[in-house]
């Protein structure tokens, strides 16, 4: 029996992903997902523009890391691990 690859599992240090929507986990939108990852998914799915896979780890989870400029002016930094249905990989230009 062979097992399908998770498309997560392709991606590599340097590849871009644009998000489009929400996760779905165990068939349930966003299920499961803490307030604060909710709002991060919902921000990058806003914003429209690619992440950027900076760290692959021991698990072979791969991380972005985004950050977004607060109404006050100051940023928010955030780490996101990639194992869900929620993004696009995004082509690079020829």
């Amino acid at each position: 029996m062979s097992r399908k690859t998770l498309p997560w599992k392709t991606l590599r240090v340097g590849d871009r992903v644009r998000f489009v929507r929400l996760p779905t986990f165990e068939g349930v939108l966003a299920g499961g997902l803490l307030p604060e990852t909710l709002r991060l998914y919902k921000k990058l799915i806003a914003r429209g523009r690619p992440s950027r896979v900076f760290w692959i780890d021991d698990y072979g989870l791969p991380w972005i890391r985004c950050r977004f400029r607060r109404k006050n002016g100051q940023w928010e930094g955030h780490y996101l691990a990639i194992n869900d249905d929620s993004w696009v990989r995004v082509e690079k230009n020829r």
